[in-house]
Parts: structure tokens; C-alpha cells; sequence
């Protein structure tokens, strides 16, 4: 959601799902177009309705679904600073340089190792991770001597996510070819709240998994870690209303590029969505290219 989105106060979600979804997106994609990795000095002011929202949080950390600290006078009064006097770009960096201390597990946005039952085959996750768009990060230090390791994030349906099995969607695989001695990455797309899944496989041990990071992201920062993966550029603007099925064809060509079986059809059904379509003239422009040659060939 951008910043000239709809007013908060018509939004008749839950406070947690303003926060999570109208606050936190509208700081993202604010960064995002200011281009903060790129030394950009630039600052961002709340209106009046945010203000009030945010306000509203500060009162009320729980509705928002945030195990904070906000009752505590230190945090209380910088999460009042931030309602109050906004964010530059430096922030920003800050908060990138320090976010491994900042408190992202109570507000449901990254889990760790921790958040998982270990056993020796496998990781399931101890509660549901809700739907949504993710970067996962995964480092194994291992002796097998092998420059690709399979390791894949699968959703398990549970009834806590639902009072029947959803003929819907089925369970997800991720599949991430990690490297040995290096931290891997790629995006997660969660279409329902699940518990996540982890099978432990070609021989990798749950203590050679030495880093583990599934962190929660905006759809836009998402949207443009997944174009520049597959070699398009991301406008926020341009594709801040993009479709769940124009979503889905740049999806599965990023999720090709990790499967262990490559696929060549997805790759070939992209292309001619993507590349080739856009390239056949429309059909005012067939029938221009049409009389052109009749009148040149009368």
C-alpha cells in the first residue's frame, strides 16, 4: 500500500491488521521510492489520521497484535517520537544497521531457529505463520562435499489454519539449492496461514544449520526483490496494483530458478507472457500495417 492510500479510518480491519498492513507498508514503500540504500536524504511525515492510528497503537500495543514494550516510558516516548516527528532516511539505516536488536519476533515479522520444534529429521514451526510475503536466509556449514544442498520450506496444513482441509490451495514447497559454507537466499510466498515444514535432507545435520531467518516483508519490497531476480526492473507505481494472476506468472519463473528439476516450459510460458506478447503489434496496428502494404502494393 502506498502512501497516497485510501484513509485508515475507513479501514474496517482489526488495529493489528492496520499496523501490519497500513503503517508498516506505507514506511517501506516511502524507502523503497527514496532509493535510502543509495545515500538519498529525504524525510517522510505522518498525516493527522496517521497520527491518530498510531496513537491508538501506542495506547492499545496488544489490539495491534504487538508484544512491545510500549507501556515502558523509554519506548513509550520513542514510539510517540516516531508518531510525532516521523522518519528520514537516516532512521532508516539505523534501523537496518540494528535490527538484529530491535524486537521483530514479538511483532511477527522474522523467526528464527528458536521458533522451531527440532527433531532429527526435521523442523516444524511451534505456531502458524500467517500468509504473507517473506525472505528466507539460510547458511549451513557442513563437511559434505557438495556445492548445492537441498533444503526445502514446506506449509503443512493444521487445524488451527482452518476447520477443514482447503481444496484450494495445497501445501507449498520451496525448494533452495544452499550452499555449504555461504548464506543463501530467496522469497517466500505464503498463500495461507500455516505451520511451516523443514525435512532435513542429503545428509545435513540440524547443528551445521549455523544461520536461519525467515523475515515478514511488504508485497512491494517484495515485488522488487522478485523483478530484479528475473531481470525486469520494479516501478512501485506502475505495479502497485498489479493482479494476483499477473503476479503469478513472475512468480513461477523466480520460483523455477531454484527447483532442482528445472522446468524449460515455465521458463518458455514466461517468455511468451512476458517478453513475446509485448512485442505482437495490437490490432489497430495490424490493420494500419495492413492498408500501408495494400496502398504500397495497388
Amino acid at each position: 500500500m502506498s502512501s497516497n492510500s485510501k484513509n485508515p479510518s475507513n479501514n474496517n480491519s482489526s488495529l493489528s491488521n492496520k499496523f501490519h498492513n497500513y503503517i508498516v507498508n506505507k514506511v517501506i514503500d516511502w524507502a523503497l521510492s527514496e532509493q535510502v540504500d543509495k545515500g538519498r536524504f529525504s524525510a517522510f511525515k505522518w498525516g493527522p489520521e496517521d497520527q491518530k492510528l498510531l496513537n491508538q497503537i501506542i495506547e492499545n500495543p496488544k489490539d495491534a497484535d504487538l508484544n512491545l514494550p510500549i507501556q515502558d516510558s523509554k519506548f513509550k516516548r520513542f514510539f510517540k517520537s516516531i508518531a510525532e516527528n516521523g522518519l528520514n532516511t537516516l532512521d532508516v539505516e539505523m534501523f537496518y544497521k540494528y535490527r538484529d536488536r530491535l524486537p521483530l519476533r514479538q511483532m511477527h515479522w522474522e523467526y528464527k531457529k528458536d521458533d522451531f520444534k527440532i527433531s532429527k529429521d526435521r523442523w516444524v514451526s511451534k505456531g502458524i505463520v500467517h500468509a504473507g510475503f517473506y525472505m528466507l536466509e539460510v547458511g549451513i556449514n557442513t563437511a559434505i562435499f557438495s556445492s548445492q544442498l537441498e533444503f526445502n520450506l514446506t506449509t503443512v496444513h493444521t487445524k488451527e489454519s482452518g476447520s477443514q482441509k482447503s481444496s484450494k490451495i495445497d501445501d507449498q514447497v520451496f525448494e533452495l539449492k544452499a550452499k555449504s559454507h555461504r548464506i543463501v537466499k530467496r522469497l517466500i510466498y505464503l498463500k495461507e496461514d500455516r505451520k511451516i515444514e523443514i525435512p532435513l535432507m542429503g545428509g545435513v545435520q540440524s547443528g551445521e544449520i549455523y544461520h536461519f531467518r525467515l523475515a515478514r516483508l511488504t508485497k512491494n519490497f517484495f515485488l522488487s526483490r522478485l523483478f530484479n531476480k528475473v531481470g525486469h526492473q520494479f516501478d512501485i507505481k506502475k505495479h502497485e496494483e498489479m493482479s494476483d494472476k499477473e503476479l503469478a506468472v513472475v512468480w513461477a519463473r523466480y520460483d523455477s530458478l531454484f527447483k532442482k528439476n528445472k522446468n524449460s516450459f515455465t521458463d518458455y510460458q514466461f517468455y511468451i507472457q512476458q517478453i513475446e506478447s509485448k512485442k505482437i503489434p495490437s490490432r489497430a496496428e495490424q490493420l494500419r500495417n495492413l492498408q500501408l502494404w495494400k496502398i504500397k502494393n495497388n
